[in-house]
């Protein structure tokens, strides 16, 4: 069987982790996956000129983002006859969802945020409607999905806990840490204080930050405040340097959803996590004792000193984060399942 993986980038998040880390997984069930991106464009963010032209015009970048996949993906729609299934992440391309309809190929439609509060509520409906599966990365995703196709299956975001595991730690200092797309770099204002607070507060600490580009909410100083250029190639490395990972949310329809890739990575490597309890972050949070929630400035606060100085439950949180993620949040669970369902298609 060929399946054809349209994503929006290899280094897009979701890409990687709805899709590409599925591929050699797949093929032990001889189900070949061959991911189609949308080249020259590599980055999941509008480029830094769609932002400067939207200072002029007021256009949304978004849009230009889209205007771009739209002329790149042509090419594709004279390939798709090729392969047995599509396995679409996200909206990618809604203009040309008319033209790919008529190849009559089957269609998984798979999404992990709540893409019709950006994407367009019309729009996403439309594509699930016309789906011949569905692939939601929570139950919140799901419940808005199942308005409009029956034929709906939760899938969590996954972990390849071969390639995220923990790492002996080296560093004597101990270290915040968070990764993830420049997009999300605002939701750290929520914990700003919290972490300026404890930085004062011990001389042996540090914030890292792991994202493509070197933006932010804090001053980099590259000693108590650290940017480090995230790769692919080094992500098990990068993660293995910190001591706690953060995943703060604001609480709103957007987050709740999230499907919190960014705990079980940091939970993969061992890192007990402190994390807002929204949406998928809490029901994690409440599967098993992984880490701390935190709201406040205070709560922050006391959970990064009760996670430096506490040794016996820090232990105890790193080692039921991996074995959660081993059980629950691993491609070896949800490959077979996925397996199934395009077999069935």
């Amino acid at each position: 069987m060929k399946v054809l993986g349209l994503i929006s980038s290899l280094t897009d998040p979701s890409s990687r982790a709805r899709i590409l880390q599925y591929k050699t997984c797949l093929e032990e069930e001889k189900i070949f996956l061959h991911p189609k991106y949308f080249s020259p464009f590599n980055y999941a963010d509008p480029a830094p000129w769609m932002y400067r032209v939207n200072k002029i015009t007021k256009i949304n970048p978004w849009r230009f983002l889209w205007l771009q996949k739209s002329i790149s993906r042509i090419p594709l729609l004279t390939q798709q006859y090729n392969y047995d299934i599509i396995w679409q992440n996200r909206l990618v391309l809604p203009q040309q969802s008319f033209y790919e309809r008529k190849f009559k190929r089957p269609l998984v439609f798979d999404f992990d945020d709540a893409i019709w509060l950006h994407d367009g509520e019309k729009n996403v409906a439309e594509a699930i409607s016309k789906a011949s599966l569905v692939f939601a990365g929570n139950d919140y995703l799901a419940n808005f999905a199942i308005k409009h196709n029956k034929r709906i299956t939760v899938i969590p975001s996954t972990i390849d806990t071969t390639k995220l595991y923990p790492l002996p730690n080296q560093n004597n200092t101990f270290t915040i840490g968070w990764i993830g797309s420049i997009s999300n770099l605002r939701f750290l204002n929520l914990v700003k204080p919290a972490i300026l607070d404890f930085l004062s507060r011990h001389n042996n600490s540090r914030l890292v930050i792991v994202s493509s580009e070197k933006k932010g909410p804090f001053q980099f100083d590259n000693e108590k405040i650290v940017f480090k250029r995230w790769s692919a190639e080094i992500e098990n490395e990068l993660i293995n340097e910190f001591d706690i990972g953060l995943m703060p949310l604001t609480d709103d329809d957007f987050t709740k959803g999230k499907c919190s890739y960014k705990m079980l990575q940091y939970m993969a490597c061992g890192k007990p996590v402190v994390a807002s309890p929204i949406g998928m972050n809490n029901k994690i949070l409440t599967e098993s004792t992984v880490g701390l929630s935190a709201k406040t400035k205070e709560e922050w606060l006391a959970a990064f000193e009760m996670l430096k100085n506490d040794h016996s439950f820090y232990a105890t949180c790193s080692e039921n984060g991996r074995r959660l993620v081993e059980n629950e949040y691993s491609i070896h669970k949800y490959y077979p399942v996925i397996s199934t369902h395009f077999k069935t298609l």
